[in-house]
């Protein structure tokens, strides 16, 4: 998709933001950053110094930076909107560079790096989420690798670039599927998946994970790394998707307000949550779904 022209919000959080200090205002600027994320940027840059936090988030038109502009504001933060001379990824991609997460050190084609530490995970994410330097990607990336996915099957519920997919495929899962309602996402995924040499066991595609659902589709294990509310809109489809004995997988949640989405992911269901995972005011929890009872005694009685 070609756009005309591009708009960036800045928002500056200063270090002795009235708020307070220190983990207040560490937590601030990531309430800041998520109200961003929820107005759709194709990514939200962090640039930290002694002083201030500066986000930084670019948008294809100048109706949608106001709208994000105006719902920083509305929080009582300050925000500004500005055009930016290049397509709106330009700024981002410069200052692109490696990140851990788990066993992977998540990298960009086109940053240069020497010998790397974990395994390469080489993601473009184009115009998606999912670069691996936000801390709820990492947080999924680490809970797959402590899990055994070998002959597993995985659904990537909003895969953004598709960075979840194709870890879960290089970790040993044999089916793959990626959904997304962005419809650049697909295309990005699977173009990731072949960077990766996982092509083959990868599919994506715009399919609502409620028709998933309600075709009767079943995982062994499910990924969601979405905001909360959207978390909370597709609970009884990601119950739904996750077969019995497999696990659910979510992250997009913020550390002083988790346990009421997790209530709601398992009202109903047999889904158990383990203790959370948690990076810098983010979380992610993984839910075990019971295996079915076995009603064979029952059956032969």
């Amino acid at each position: 998709m070609d756009h005309e022209s591009w708009f960036r919000v800045k928002v500056v959080v200063p270090h002795d933001a009235p708020t307070g200090e220190g983990s207040d205002r560490e937590l601030e600027a990531e309430l800041v950053a998520d109200v961003l994320w929820q107005c759709d940027p194709p990514a939200v840059e962090q640039r930290d110094s002694d002083r201030v936090t500066v986000l930084l988030a670019a948008f294809d038109s100048l109706t949608a930076a106001e709208r994000a502009r105006d719902a920083v504001a509305a929080m009582g933060v300050e925000a500004t909107v500005e055009p930016v001379e290049d397509d709106g990824l330009d700024a981002w991609r410069t200052h692109a560079r490696p990140h851990s997460a788990g066993p992977f050190t998540v990298v960009a084609p086109w940053v240069p790096t020497g010998p790397l530490e974990g395994r390469r995970l080489e993601i473009d994410p184009g115009r998606t989420f999912g670069s691996g330097s936000h801390p709820t990607s990492r947080l999924v990336l680490t809970e797959l690798a402590s899990m055994d996915l070998s002959a597993s099957t995985v659904l990537d519920v909003g895969c953004g670039s598709g960075i979840l997919s194709v870890a879960a495929a290089l970790l040993g899962a044999t089916r793959v599927k990626g959904v997304d309602v962005d419809p650049e996402s697909p295309a990005t995924t699977i173009a990731n998946a072949e960077r990766n040499g996982v092509a083959g066991l990868l599919d994506a595609s715009n399919e609502p994970v409620e028709e998933l659902a309600r075709r009767g589709d079943r995982y062994d294990v499910v990924v969601a790394n979405l905001l909360a509310p959207i978390l909370v809109d597709l609970a009884e489809s990601l119950q739904a998707v996750t077969r019995p004995g497999g696990s659910l997988v979510v992250s997009g949640l913020l550390a002083d307000r988790w346990e009421t989405t997790i209530d709601v992911l398992t009202a109903g269901s047999d889904l158990t949550p383990r203790p959370p995972r948690i990076e810098e005011d983010w979380v992610a929890v993984r839910l075990d779904r019971l295996t079915a009872p076995d009603t064979t005694a029952t059956l032969r009685s």
